[in-house]
């Protein structure tokens, strides 16, 4: 009888352990793309300060176009920012 609770408990404790290194993985995969998000936004605005049309730094590369109706800003095809004079 004793043995059967052993195993038991032993079943429930292995069972919290996995859910709880799953959400650990979990939060380190977002705290990841977070980070990620957060270098293309730090690069984008070092080119936009320094008045560049192209930075690549740490493998981020941000393109900057302008012109007299406004301003767009990329990071590969993805429109970061969009400002248009009216």
């Amino acid at each position: 009888m004793i043995l059967l609770e052993a195993l038991v408990a032993l079943a429930i404790f292995a069972s919290i352990a996995t859910l709880l290194l799953g959400q650990i993985q979990q939060n380190r995969r977002l705290e990841a793309e977070i980070l990620q998000k957060e270098e293309v936004l730090r690069v984008a605005k070092m080119a936009l300060q320094t008045g560049q049309n192209q930075v690549n730094i740490n493998g981020v590369e941000i393109q900057v176009f302008s012109s007299e109706k406004g301003l767009e800003v990329y990071h590969g095809s993805e429109k970061l920012l969009d400002l248009k004079e009216e």
